[in-house]
């Protein structure tokens, strides 16, 4: 079953599509929890050994029905209720995955963790042909590899994006940019004065790429690790030249899964230009900064290091790249099961987002309807190019050198928008062109685009000038994100459409 408001790919091999409502993804996964509780097809043992809070959910529940849904997403409650009983015949076999990028909107932390819930209620977490636990290293007798952050002691300041001060329930990971761009912009919690973009490319990837440029001009120093001409390379003070992934290698990394297990990639052939691997450049930078745990004379070297008391070698990657830690798939024993949570369940109500003010259940909201005229701006990837990085690769351009923009097919027959026209899109005084491409396949709310196009560089002769670029289209964008999740909510902006 595949639940967007486009039909992808995926869906046209899906047993079921639904084209929800943009922005209403939460509304439908409340009516599913709604439909398990009530009419008591949740896996009740299951939820009475591994769940906690179950009560507070039904209360919170009580109002959101399949009748109350359907004016929010646009799907029958006939259908989701037939949805729903296919769910149960297949309790315990459920994957319920939330999405991939889920910075879409101001909901979408609480789209995924319904989507988590339903998964709890149908008994998946740990069942086979569910949700897998996933093992680590230790957790089947081996060592894992060492980690060159292991070489220093953590920092003791405060961290620009606020995670773990100000805002305690986020996770300590990478790190949320959005949060360390408004940092460097207001100077608190202290003046951040340069940035290294490693492989990522903000003035595309961010949206309001010219408040991001005013806000870079705060640093001393821009610096720009990649492998092709971005616009935050041609921005930047700096570029360090990054060899394409089939001219490097890396260092090793763990797969946590199943079945464990380490994985490396080789240098298939030599560099042609003047670049270097990953470790090569941060171990020039450590070598210049007098960092010398972080300088290695060799990837074999490295491997060395991190392979200390794993028992695995260099030379066991060669066949595959990859070195499983485990013959078989590990299964967790459920009923020593607990999770890592204060009462070792799954938790309904989180006191961490309790004690951040934020609520564990988050009552619905209803998304904002396009004012007259316009559309919700939507964008997604492809298997072709990635991101913004291919589009001037002379092969790859051929295959797709522009990016259209789905429109559904009666909202383009009002404009008088036919397949394959000339369009111009618009927010506000700012417009860029591209072809229409018209369909039934997308809802009639909402607009999409690959991600990626509208370059501008001179550089990229093929690229320049061909397609749009979404990030344009979002003019203050750096405040709209989840408080919740942390991430940006890309998709809560609006344009208008009209044949060129």
């Amino acid at each position: 079953t595949v639940i967007d408001i486009r039909a992808t790919i995926t869906a046209s091999k899906a047993t079921r599509y639904f084209q929800v409502r943009p922005g209403s993804d939460y509304a439908f996964n409340l009516a599913v929890i709604h439909e398990l509780l009530k009419k008591r097809l949740y896996d009740e043992q299951y939820a009475g050994r591994y769940i906690e809070g179950l009560r507070e959910l039904e209360q919170f529940i009580e109002a959101y029905s399949p009748e109350w849904a359907e004016a929010e997403t646009g799907i029958a409650p006939a259908e989701l209720r037939q949805f729903v009983s296919e769910l149960v015949a297949a309790k315990g076999a459920v994957i319920w995955h939330p999405g991939w990028m889920t910075a879409r909107y101001r909901d979408s932390f609480y789209v995924c963790r319904t989507a988590y819930i339903i998964n709890a209620l149908l008994g998946s977490f740990g069942a086979k042909g569910g949700m897998p636990l996933v093992s680590k290293p230790g957790d089947v007798g081996r060592a894992d590899l060492k980690a060159f952050l292991d070489l220093y002691p953590k920092p003791a300041d405060k961290r620009a994006d606020g995670v773990g001060w100000r805002y305690t329930h986020f996770e300590e990971g990478p790190g949320l940019a959005h949060l360390m761009f408004e940092a460097m912009e207001s100077q608190a919690p202290y003046p951040v004065k340069a940035y290294i973009a490693y492989r990522h490319d903000p003035l595309m990837g961010y949206p309001d790429p010219d408040r991001l440029r005013a806000i870079f001009n705060n640093l001393d120093l821009l610096v720009a690790v990649t492998f092709s001409w971005s616009d935050t390379a041609w921005f930047s003070d700096v570029v360090l030249p990054l060899s394409p992934y089939l001219e490097r290698e890396s260092v090793i990394a763990t797969k946590n899964a199943l079945k464990p297990q380490f994985f490396v990639r080789h240098r298939a052939i030599e560099p042609r230009y003047d670049s270097k691997a990953d470790w090569e450049i941060v171990g020039g930078l450590a070598k210049r900064l007098g960092l010398p745990e972080l300088v290695f004379d060799s990837i074999e070297d490295i491997w060395r290091f991190q392979l200390q008391d794993t028992g695995v070698s260099p030379g066991d990657f060669n066949a595959t790249g990859m070195v499983n830690l485990t013959d078989k798939p590990i299964y967790r024993d459920m009923d020593k099961l607990k999770f890592k949570t204060p009462s070792g369940k799954l938790e309904i109500i989180s006191q961490k987002l309790e004690k951040a003010g934020l609520p564990s259940l988050k009552p619905y909201e209803s998304p904002e309807t396009p004012p007259e005229g316009t559309f919700r701006l939507t964008f997604g990837r492809c298997a072709i190019h990635t991101q913004g990085h291919t589009v001037n690769n002379p092969l790859l351009y051929e295959q797709m050198p522009i990016n259209p923009l789905w429109i559904n097919s009666k909202a383009a027959a009002k404009l008088g928008i036919s397949d394959g026209d000339t369009v111009v899109v618009t927010q506000r005084d700012y417009s860029e062109t591209t072809v229409a491409k018209v369909t039934d396949l997308i809802h009639p709310e909402a607009v999409f685009i690959i991600h990626g196009f509208g370059h501008r560089l001179p550089v990229e002769s093929r690229a320049f000038g061909k397609g749009i670029a979404d990030q344009n289209f979002m003019r203050g964008g750096l405040d709209k994100w989840d408080r919740a999740g942390g991430a940006i909510a890309y998709q809560e902006h609006f344009v208008s459409v009209r044949k060129a």
